[in-house]
């Protein structure tokens, strides 16, 4: 006879049916209830990924179980299926979104008592534990020298390495596991490379994708002047000036060393640093800056060694008249010759001044000579006083040098001197102050090389001189030992002829030619600047 299966027989008293159908009753609520159970609860959260989900029927006979993915595509590991059990073949995977759904019958069947059958069902939904996601920052990840680069997770790390760059190292932050600290070796400013994370698992034991990111360097800062020039290995800076450095980008710090000793900026940021040092003329210093930071972050590619040098003075290296001259011509043209070209002509001509005032104006005769031409004569029997005004604000050169000092010069002038060349009379006379002081017989150019008529001024003197030419009819001349020379125009000059006999009719081929003893007595009067009158 089958367990909780009726029992009947004719002709039995009714008290024996009776009580045979409450034994039968009674045997039958002994047998256990059938039931299908699974070990994870409806709506679960952060179920391991190795979890050993479990399916079990009790008193019934598993029908399937089956497990599918909600949260979109992707692998459903399988279950293996017994007739009372399935159980996980393969791990879970993370972040997904599972439904288990199974169904049994009960072994006993009711059926010859008139009851239904009654198939059990069961039905989870779970999520499993989030794989630690990189909470990306935006791309190209900025990094800062000397200070790891902090990428931050969704969930508690417990491995992480890094594939590229080779130099970088990885570390879980021990307070902040959350947190994986990416350091890099020799990092150089500008620089743009990949960044690749492998090997990512969290705490959890949910595994995470590789990542790769962007990442870069700030871009360097540069030097590009001190004091408005290019940096080389040596700069001339002006002297007395603070020395001005300027950047491609503002920085807020510099590490420099000045002389050897080493000093440190900090500040606001500034394009333009200007550095405490001062040069005074003709002094060097050499400036090393080691390291310099931007504001946006970049550094010094390499370091900057440079001789700062200030201009050597400024010389007047040759003054006309001489300091202290006596006897000056009252017609004198002042005139200076610098130790190099002059950088303001203007400023320069500014600079000099003259007692007493006479109208006149500057002429450059080159970039570091300039004259001054009077346009009246200076007094006669005067002492004339020029001052060159010194310092920055006087006359400076090309270089940035200037005068370390005002420089005061002296000449006392003399009776205004004139040689009066009569070429009709063929007569040369001294005259002071318009007065004839002495007088002589020249010979003065011939027809076809004839004397220059006009106002002229003693160029130079040469109190000896050879002279090579071609006379009017075509023949050469050299002549040696010349004496007494002075010149007044190209190469027109004042002379002695030891070779001439006859004087006051013209005989030169151009020349004013006098004795050597008259010519002596012209040349030792006149001084350069005199003035020439030769007229008819």
């Amino acid at each position: 006879m089958d367990r909780c299966s009726s029992v009947r027989g004719p002709g039995l008293p009714v008290t024996v049916l009776v009580g045979g159908v409450l034994w039968l009753l009674s045997a039958c609520s002994l047998q256990p209830a059938a039931m299908l159970v699974a070990n994870v609860a409806d709506q679960a959260t952060e179920v391991p990924l190795d979890f050993p989900l479990e399916v079990a029927a009790q008193g019934a006979v598993l029908d399937y179980a089956v497990l599918e993915r909600l949260d979109g595509p992707g692998p459903v590991p399988e279950l293996v299926r017994t007739e009372t059990q399935a159980r996980l073949a393969a791990p879970l995977q993370p972040d997904a979104t599972y439904r288990l759904v199974a169904a049994a019958h009960p072994v006993s069947e009711w059926g010859w008592l008139g009851l239904a059958r009654t198939d059990l069902a069961l039905e989870r939904v779970f999520t499993t534990v989030r794989a630690p996601a990189l909470i990306a920052p935006q791309e190209p990840v900025e990094l800062q020298r000397d200070t790891p680069l902090r990428l931050r997770f969704s969930a508690p790390l417990a491995r992480a390495r890094i594939a590229a760059p080779p130099e970088a190292v990885a570390e879980i932050d021990p307070q902040e596991p959350t947190v994986l600290q990416v350091r890099f070796a020799a990092l150089a400013p500008g620089q743009e490379f990949e960044l690749r994370l492998v090997d990512l698992l969290g705490r959890n034991g949910a595994p995470a994708p590789d990542r790769t990111l962007r990442v870069r360097t700030p871009e360097a800062v540069e030097l590009v002047a001190v004091n408005g020039v290019s940096p080389g290995e040596r700069l001339v800076v002006p002297p007395e000036t603070p020395v001005a450095v300027e950047w491609s980008a503002p920085v807020v710090a510099v590490r420099y060393r000045l002389a050897g000793e080493a000093q440190v900026w900090q500040g606001a940021p500034t394009a333009r640093l200007e550095l405490p040092v001062q040069l005074a003329l003709g002094e060097s210093q050499t400036l090393e800056i080691e390291d310099a930071q931007s504001a946006a972050g970049g550094w010094l590619a390499s370091p900057y060694r440079l001789t700062l040098a200030a201009p050597p003075p400024l010389r007047l290296e040759a003054v006309w008249p001489a300091d202290g001259a006596v006897g000056v011509t009252p017609e004198a043209d002042p005139t200076f010759r610098f130790s190099e070209a002059i950088a303001d002509p203007a400023a320069a001509e500014a600079a000099i001044a003259i007692e007493p005032a006479v109208p006149g104006r500057f002429e450059w005769l080159a970039p570091h000579r300039l004259r001054f031409v009077p346009a009246a004569p200076f007094p006669s029997d005067t002492e004339v006083k020029v001052t060159i005004r010194g310092g920055p604000e006087g006359v400076v050169g090309a270089s940035g040098g200037y005068l370390p000092e005002d420089v005061v010069l002296r000449f006392q002038t003399g009776k205004l001197k004139v040689i009066d060349v009569s070429l009709s009379r063929q007569q040369l006379t001294l005259l002071e102050d318009g007065v004839p002081v002495w007088s002589a017989p020249v010979a003065t150019g011939v027809r076809g090389a004839e004397t220059p008529t006009g106002t002229y001024q003693v160029q130079y003197k040469m109190p000896v001189a050879r002279f090579r030419g071609v006379n009017p009819n075509g023949t050469r001349y050299d002549i040696p030992n010349v004496r007494w020379v002075l010149a007044f125009y190209e190469d027109y000059t004042i002379h002695g002829a030891y070779w001439r006999r006859v004087f006051g009719q013209p005989g030169s081929a151009g020349c004013i030619s006098l004795t050597d003893e008259n010519a002596k007595v012209v040349y030792d009067w006149a001084d350069i600047g005199t003035r020439i009158e030769i007229h008819r």
